[in-house]
């Protein structure tokens, strides 16, 4: 499957990338705005200049880079790009990898509870709160303090999470509300009988990974860091990188909080970092995008409330023409048929890619593989997988959660439908700000065309945020 192509960088992308000074670096940059082959250029302009530096002064350690992700996905596209953007060296020493499967390496061997699993174990706590909010939202909130707050998963004490009771909870929306009771009895009652059952089942949680991998013996320290989707990862992931820092390292954290999809939010300071001004470099211009495709999404992420990390895609700078994006009404099959034959006629897939996204995974992808099938189309399947597709096939299966950062020509997302779209009714409820962030990202990812699909009296709520005149619309 085809990357990213080539690009010349732009002046306000050359300043970045020529910047070698060692210490923190920030890009907040706009969906389409280059921000990770930026990242990725910067990082080979800073390996070469340490190798020189290594060459003149005959040192013997090599140069050890490592670049994260949040999703496997992600890792192994971006794995293509750093080696293609890192010189062939044997003296350099570059990790690709998701923050998970890092910080395994650090902590080793451990039993992991999944999501549905934490949720069970949660359950039970939560119900003595009597509250009315969702238990998937409170199983959440939970995840949201752990990674958010600095504690000991071997020596809990619900005192390292006393900056919950006080802290502005953003990044989770303003609804459901959580009182100051609730958040007592979350970090007082539910967070420690949590604990104990994790404990009680020699388990750990994906939130404990990262303090245990902050307090793991750094073996490795490293001289440069490149840290992808950052707005998707939490305080204490942070922190956990911030301890295999070597002296004098070069870390560039890539990110939009506009594009956050998790509830991950936290302050820079908080995890000890000064954000100064000459510390950050904003992109906003958006190269992807035709304007089409950018008016499409424009209303999506219209008034989600603005944060420091977030970077609002100046739309009036895609000036590439194309057409408007299809929004297609009718059952799933016709919704992929009508997608397919358009695809037929209007690209060529011997050099264009193509990606059909799902909000879920599994079987909603059945009847995809099967049409694809049917008609002929290779495909490849994109989701959690560690290493990127190199075959010849220009049409892949995708979960939206894992085209994060990706880039296609042609983006479909059939089936928008209510039931793989859940949130609450308040305004300002956090899992419909999370839903608009998501479909824009997915939209965002499309370089010439972008389809949606939804059957009539199914369709999801994010249907009715999209501006009519943005689009075609096609009927049964």
């Amino acid at each position: 499957m085809r990357i990213l192509r080539s690009v010349i960088p732009t002046d306000e992308q050359l300043k970045l990338i020529g910047d070698v000074r060692p210490g923190f670096r920030l890009i907040r940059g706009a969906a389409g705005s280059g921000k990770t082959t930026t990242a990725l250029l910067r990082l080979r302009e800073q390996v070469q200049t340490r190798l020189n530096r290594r060459a003149r002064r005959g040192d013997d350690a090599p140069v050890r880079v490592l670049v994260l992700t949040f999703n496997r996905t992600l890792a192994g596209y971006i794995g293509e790009l750093a080696r293609g953007s890192a010189s062939d060296n044997e003296a350099l020493i570059l990790d690709v990898s998701t923050f998970s499967r890092w910080a395994r390496s650090l902590v080793g061997k451990a039993s992991i509870v999944g999501r549905d699993e934490a949720t069970e174990m949660l359950q039970p706590h939560l119900r003595s709160l009597a509250t009315t909010h969702p238990h998937e939202f409170m199983a959440d909130e939970v995840q949201y303090i752990l990674g958010r707050f600095n504690y000991d998963p071997d020596n809990f004490e619900p005192e390292s999470l006393s900056g919950y009771l006080k802290v502005v909870r953003e990044g989770r929306g303003s609804a459901p509300r959580i009182t100051r009771t609730t958040r007592e009895r979350l970090i007082r009652e539910v967070i420690p009988a949590y604990m104990e059952a994790k404990q009680q089942r020699s388990k750990i949680d994906w939130s404990d990974l990262a303090p245990m991998a902050a307090d793991a013996e750094p073996d490795l320290m490293y001289d440069v860091v490149i840290v992808d989707e950052a707005q998707d990862f939490s305080a204490n992931q942070v922190r956990a990188i911030l301890r295999h820092l070597h002296d004098g390292h070069q870390t560039t954290f890539v990110l939009d909080a506009i594009q956050r999809i998790y509830p991950q939010f936290f302050k820079w300071f908080e995890v000890g970092i000064a954000a100064r001004p000459e510390m950050i470099y904003r992109l906003r211009e958006n190269y992807r995008n035709t304007a089409a495709i950018a008016a499409f999404a424009r209303p999506l992420v219209d008034g989600l409330p603005p944060e420091d990390d977030g970077t609002l895609p100046d739309f009036s700078s895609c000036r590439r023409p194309g057409s408007k994006p299809r929004v297609i009404v009718g059952k799933y099959s016709y919704q992929l048929r009508i997608m397919l034959d358009r695809l037929d006629r209007k690209a060529d897939l011997s050099k264009e890619s193509a990606v059909v996204l799902q909000p879920r995974g599994g079987g909603w992808f059945s009847e995809a593989r099967r049409v694809l099938s049917q008609r002929g189309i290779p495909y490849c399947e994109l989701t959690r997988e560690n290493e990127w597709p190199t075959g010849p096939e220009m049409v892949a299966l995708c979960t939206i959660h894992s085209a994060k950062g990706l880039e296609f020509d042609h983006v479909l997302i059939p089936g928008l439908s209510r039931q793989v779209t859940p949130h609450g009714p308040e305004a300002g409820d956090a899992d419909l700000e999370r839903l608009r962030r998501m479909l824009a990202m997915a939209v965002g990812r499309a370089r010439k065309s972008v389809m949606v699909g939804y059957k009539p009296g199914e369709e999801s709520a994010l249907i009715g945020l999209l501006e009519p005149a943005t689009y075609k619309l096609i009927t049964a």
